[in-house]
C-alpha cells in the first residue's frame, strides 16, 4: 500500500472518530473537524505531504467552524414561543376595575377569566383604562396604561 493511501485511510479514521465525537456530544464542534478531516484526507490521497494535510485540515476545520456552525445553531435552536400567562406581556386590555393608589388591585378580563392587576408606578388608573401587560408577578399582572 502507497504512503498516498495510508495517509487517506489515517484521515478517514480522524473523520470516523469525529463523526462519533459530535455523536457523543451533540456540540456541533466535533462535527467541523469531521469535515477537515475529508478534506484532508482527499489530500492525502492525492500524495500531498503531511504537513499540507495539516494544513488543509486545520484550515477547512476553521473555516467550517466560522461560517457553518452560527447558520447550524440557528437553524436547530427552536423558536421559544410563549405560553399561557407567558403570552399576555406586551398585550392589551381595559380594566374592568380601578387599580387604586399604593397597590390596591384592580381587574382586567382576559376570555373567561377575571386577572388582578396592580399599577407598575402605584398609580391609581382608573376603570375603563387600556392598559398594557408589563409583567407577571404571582398572580398580578403589573400594568401601565397604554401610552
Amino acid at each position: 500500500m502507497s504512503d498516498a493511501a495510508i495517509a487517506g485511510l489515517i484521515w478517514l479514521g480522524v473523520f470516523a472518530f469525529m463523526v462519533v465525537a459530535e455523536l457523543a456530544t451533540v456540540g456541533l464542534t466535533a462535527i467541523w473537524f469531521a469535515g477537515g478531516a475529508i478534506f484532508a484526507s482527499i489530500a492525502g490521497f492525492l500524495g500531498l505531504s503531511w504537513p499540507w494535510m495539516l494544513v488543509i485540515f486545520m484550515a477547512t476545520s476553521l473555516v467550517l467552524l466560522i461560517v457553518m456552525r452560527p447558520l447550524a445553531r440557528k437553524m436547530m435552536m427552536p423558536k421559544v414561543t410563549a405560553t399561557n400567562a407567558e403570552s399576555l406581556i406586551g398585550q392589551f386590555y381595559p380594566l374592568i376595575q380601578k387599580a387604586g393608589p399604593g397597590h390596591q388591585t384592580g381587574q382586567v378580563k382576559i376570555g373567561d377569566v377575571e386577572w388582578r392587576v396592580i399599577s407598575e408606578d402605584g398609580s391609581e388608573i382608573p376603570e375603563g383604562t387600556v392598559v398594557e401587560v408589563r409583567k407577571i408577578e404571582g398572580t398580578k399582572l403589573i400594568v401601565m396604561p397604554k401610552m
